[in-house]
């Protein structure tokens, strides 16, 4: 017998459209996430879901970027990376290879 499906389990509870990148500055491994559209849900579900999905460790540097303003989790140490990889290598942003999430 089909149960309905939880809200909380419903489809929309997956993970936005979003392109990522893997960066290594001076050392520092960090995953970027662009959201490709404005993202209305949970904070605290979105690294989680977002680590998942990408094989992340718990402790790895995650920076999500929403479509505009500020980060949605990573300010901070993440953050910071970023920036200093963007203030260090200046054509970054052009030669950056970002690739669909998976699922």
């Amino acid at each position: 017998m089909d149960h309905p499906t939880p809200a909380s389990m419903a489809p929309h509870a997956t993970v936005p459209p979003a392109v990522f990148a893997r960066i290594d500055h001076a050392g520092q491994p960090l995953t970027v996430v662009k959201l490709q559209e404005a993202y209305t849900g949970d904070n605290s579900q979105l690294g989680p879901q977002l680590a998942a999905a990408l094989g992340l460790s718990a402790d790895a540097l995650l920076l999500v970027l929403p479509t505009e303003g500020q980060p949605l989790i990573g300010q901070g140490r993440a953050e910071q990376v970023y920036n200093e990889y963007l203030s260090t290598n200046t054509a970054a942003v052009a030669e950056q290879t970002w690739q669909p999430l998976p699922g």
